[in-house]
């Protein structure tokens, strides 16, 4: 029987990853506490996604987190600024390639009252 579930949730912190990188794949992203999303991972850790990470992920994989799962990352000690400060926080770095920008962005061709795309489909 899988225990973890009984454990109470594990959020990854700084010292975590103070000794290095630890690499990771994405199960889910659900939303958390404190308007943040967090990162569910298969080990069943979690991380709370602050901005810059959101922003990276976002970046690599695009804005929907359901295209997220199942994509590997490398979780290592980074700072960002919080408060006019910087602060050492855990820093997401994609390790699975990112999906192509044209896939993130083409938009959706609609399709007419027939439900016919109206596509030209090329004939070599």
């Amino acid at each position: 029987m899988d225990m973890r579930k009984y454990a109470g949730e594990q959020f990854i912190k700084t010292d975590d990853v103070r000794e290095g990188p630890l690499t990771a794949r994405i199960a889910f992203v659900k939303e958390g506490k404190y308007d943040k999303p967090d990162m569910i991972l298969e080990t069943g850790e979690t991380l709370s996604l602050n901005a810059t990470n959101t922003r990276t992920l976002v970046r690599a994989y695009g804005p929907n987190s359901n295209d997220w799962a199942g994509k590997d990352i490398e979780l290592d000690l980074g700072q960002v600024q919080f408060q006019g400060k910087l602060q050492d926080s855990v820093i997401v770095k994609p390790v699975s390639p990112p999906i192509p920008s044209a896939q993130m962005t083409a938009p959706m061709k609609a399709a007419d009252k027939n439900g016919d795309m109206d596509d030209d489909i090329p004939f070599n």
